[in-house]
């Protein structure tokens, strides 16, 4: 089969080479293992990551896969699938497979693959105008993660939600499933983007381009009594300014969720802003930096999204055919994207 290969580290022009001899997965399968023909592969910010980070030679698998989210078709399925398991050959699902998988050779920019049954969910046929990129796209990492930080800050019907970096593909669907349990919903963009976040749901958008001081004009826009104050900061852009001044537009109450851990990889923001007291300079506001373990639990409740209305649209910046994986990752990492990136693996 084709399949694209980190044969160094480092940038994807340097890093990737498109094989066409990969051995296939074998047959057949066992215990809740499905065979998986991709349609699409959806790129997140985490791919590039373990391009520059991962040796050109593992334990496992000499030269790694990369991708993480994926749709497509079973073909066949192991013998051991849960009784209640609504998975059948033919069946279009879409999920997204863990680091370690990517680490030990099985990457989603690849013609074939086989994973647990647990880690995918069906592809919702009622929501006519999902196609299967945009299912890719949702149901992965960038769904899977806004469903969690939604989760985590137990967001709830009146709250009011700001979102950084509301036009990528994870503040995308945050702002939906937000504005969609009833929360009103500021989110924080280029200009250019702004129409985009409004079409999404929120009801006011800052440009974060337009304000030297971004913390001092969201001071002075939401900060004074409790009630004008945030109940939740949504981080998807990583900011670290924007939760250190806080205190001054988030409710005592309020919680600050973070994606973005930096080069550290979340350690230096973790020990910075949830273990250090405030009497040693600490900030007095909750604070959550979230890493996502993908399930298909998670993209079940993606599904349910789409199907409920709440997620009502796939926001997509551009589609890639399966050779040109190199552009589409030297887009995805301008930062610069409208939405989520994807590639068409199926010929």
């Amino acid at each position: 089969m084709r399949a694209w290969k980190c044969t160094s580290s480092g940038s994807a022009r340097t890093c990737l080479t498109l094989q066409s001899d990969v051995l296939a997965p074998r047959l057949p399968l066992r215990g809740a293992n499905i065979l998986v023909k991709v349609s699409h592969a959806s790129l997140n910010p985490a791919d590039l990551v373990l391009m520059s980070l991962l040796p050109c030679w593992l334990p496992l698998r000499r030269h790694p896969t990369p991708g993480l989210d994926f749709s497509g078709t079973v073909l066949d399925i192991g013998s051991s699938l849960p009784p209640d398991s609504n998975i059948r050959v033919g069946s279009k699902v879409a999920g997204a497979i863990s680091q370690w998988d990517v680490g030990v050779g099985i990457g989603t920019l690849s013609e074939y693959i086989v994973v647990d049954a647990g880690q995918v969910a069906p592809v919702p046929a009622s929501v006519r105008w999902l196609g299967m990129g945009q299912a890719a796209g949702a149901m992965g990492i960038a769904g899977q993660t806004a469903v969690s930080m939604v989760f985590s800050a137990h967001i709830r019907k009146g709250m009011r939600v700001l979102v950084n970096g509301a036009s990528g593909g994870v503040g995308g669907f945050v702002v939906q499933i937000c504005e969609g349990l009833g929360c009103e919903v500021v989110g924080v963009c280029s200009e250019a983007n702004k129409t985009l976040v409004r079409a999404l749901g929120a009801i006011e958008v800052v440009d974060y381009q337009a304000y030297q001081d971004l913390p001092g004009h969201l001071a002075a826009r939401f900060g004074g009594s409790h009630d004008n104050n945030m109940d939740v900061i949504m981080d998807c852009a990583g900011n670290q300014e924007l939760y250190t001044n806080s205190p001054k537009y988030l409710k005592p109450e309020g919680k600050f969720v973070n994606i973005v851990g930096g080069w550290s990889q979340g350690v230096i923001p973790f020990v910075r802003n949830k273990l250090r007291p405030v009497v040693l300079g600490g900030v007095p506001r909750d604070y959550t930096l979230f890493l996502l373990s993908a399930s298909g639990t998670l993209s079940k409740q993606v599904a349910e999204y789409l199907e409920g209305g709440i997620i009502k649209k796939v926001p997509i910046d551009s589609e890639f055919g399966m050779e040109q994986a190199v552009e589409a990752y030297e887009k995805l990492a301008t930062g610069r994207a409208r939405g989520k990136i994807t590639l068409k693996v199926a010929s």
